[in-house]
């Protein structure tokens, strides 16, 4: 069974490694420094995320997102970084499950929006994306490091 929950300090190890290999499946470099710092910093204690999560099979960290407000404190808006799955792990619902937590959680939030940047040949997530709702957005700035974007409007 798979179990969702808040990532904490020592999860972070793990989230590294996970999101690096991941990472490399697609022939992609991790950017802790950089593009991948929200993810990064999930479960430490500087982390400005404002939802960390972790998935865990067979008491094995396999899947991991994070959330981070766009905007002030107060914002209504958020991105999704550093969504991955374990590619051992894919095709068992971990990233539905992981995904569907982090939305159940910015609506208690009170989110309105979440936005989301993903590479168009990562079909899989984006059937995910569009199964649950999300609908395609304009691509992103070449800066950003991906070619596909896509929004949820909470209701």
């Amino acid at each position: 069974m798979v179990i969702v929950r808040s990532a904490g300090e020592a999860d972070n190890l793990h989230i590294r490694k996970l999101v690096q290999a991941s990472l490399a499946s697609f022939n992609l470099v991790v950017e802790f420094d950089g593009l991948d710092a929200a993810i990064g910093s999930a479960g430490l204690p500087a982390s400005k995320n404002l939802i960390e999560l972790v998935a865990e099979l067979d008491q094995q960290v396999c899947g991991c997102i994070a959330l981070e407000a766009l905007g002030s404190v107060n914002a209504q808006e958020a991105k999704v970084f550093g969504f991955h799955v374990d590619h051992h792990y894919r095709g068992k619902g971990i990233g539905r499950s992981l995904l569907t937590a982090l939305m159940s959680q910015a609506k208690q939030r009170g989110l309105k929006t979440l936005y989301l940047d993903t590479w168009d040949n990562m079909h899989s997530a984006i059937r995910l994306y569009e199964s649950l709702g999300w609908m395609p957005a304009p691509d992103p700035a070449p800066e950003s490091g991906a070619n596909r974007s896509y929004v949820f409007t909470i209701s």
